[in-house]
């Protein structure tokens, strides 16, 4: 079976997956959808897609049967609109995180994947890179025991954008769906700090453990950088991509070197999506995933608001 792919969005960031369609023998990027003509072109070409529109609403006219999903990667204002009319149209959906701006736009996406019966994936990369998997094996195969203490360090390219709501919302998110993954639980109390360009948000679960994300926009013009350690009861671990960055110090500002990370993730995203297309099962990283991701989110940013901590009570975040 080959899962046929039309790809909705990301400029630039779009090359990324370019690289990746060739590995997988039963998936084909056959459509790119941009606003602008330019862009799909040079899109199209990268993959070797012959469909090229200018909107989603045009591809669902003029190519409804030529494909099977989508891939959104456009801007995280208007995937869940996106991904609704996909849904209706019958069609799977991948979407890049945050699945939408809020919890109640991410219920109405996975209520309309639900209705149309199609598979539904958020892309939250934290889980699929190879450390991380490593880690969540040896949780799940008891070797480190429970976890107690999870630490995260992501730092990134700084940029215009030092909002900390919308680092907790389009960044921290992913952080904190990797510590519920991990922890393979929902935290029940959420207490974030932050200054500019700077949040760290605290998640308490409910058997004592504990996680610290710090996400950070500071970073010289480069790729990123991330750490992270776990204490569990039996034992530790510790991933991070020191190999990916070099800070070269001579006075001033550094200058940051920039390698390669590669894109295993994203092969395994992609995998992980067919899969679960074919045997018609949810796939890792779900639309619940995305949602509960999103709720444990706007409850740090209330917390930044309030400079008060938050309890899970009833199913919902309130101050206490």
């Amino acid at each position: 079976m080959m899962t046929r792919l039309a790809l909705i969005g990301g400029g630039e960031n779009a090359a990324s997956f370019s690289t990746v369609a060739p590995r997988l023998p039963n998936l084909v990027f056959v459509a790119v959808v941009d606003p602008e003509p330019d862009m799909a072109k040079h899109i199209a070409a990268s993959f070797g897609a012959s469909i090229m529109v200018n909107s989603l609403d045009d591809l669902l006219d003029q190519h409804l049967d030529a494909f099977d999903a989508v891939l959104i990667l456009e801007s995280s204002c208007s995937r869940a609109s996106l991904a609704i009319r996909s849904a209706e149209a019958g069609k799977h959906v991948w979407v890049n995180s945050p699945l939408a701006p809020s919890t109640k736009a991410a219920e109405d996406v996975i209520s309309a994947c639900r209705s149309a019966n199609v598979r539904l994936m958020v892309g939250h990369s934290l889980r699929f890179i190879p450390s991380q998997q490593e880690i969540k094996a040896a949780l799940t195969d008891g070797k480190l025991g429970e976890p107690g203490l999870l630490r995260m360090h992501r730092w990134t390219e700084s940029t215009d954008q030092s909002n900390t709501d919308d680092i907790v919302m389009n960044q921290t998110v992913d952080g904190i769906d990797l510590a519920i993954w991990l922890f393979d639980g929902m935290p029940t109390e959420v207490y974030a700090i932050s200054r500019p360009s700077y949040v760290q948000v605290h998640l308490g679960f409910a058997d004592g453990g504990m996680a610290l994300i710090d996400d950070a926009r500071t970073l010289p013009s480069g790729d990123g950088y991330f750490s992270l350690s776990l204490i569990g009861s039996t034992g530790a671990a510790y991933a991070d991509d020191h190999h990916n960055r070099n800070l070269l110090f001579r006075g001033g500002d550094p200058n940051a070197i920039e390698t390669d990370q590669g894109s295993i993730h994203l092969t395994s995203q992609l995998q992980e999506f067919v899969a679960a297309i074919e045997e018609q099962r949810e796939p890792a990283a779900n639309g619940v995933d995305g949602q509960t991701a999103l709720q444990v989110a706007e409850a740090a940013v209330a917390s930044l608001e309030s400079r008060q901590a938050l309890r899970m009570i009833g199913g919902s975040y309130e101050l206490v």
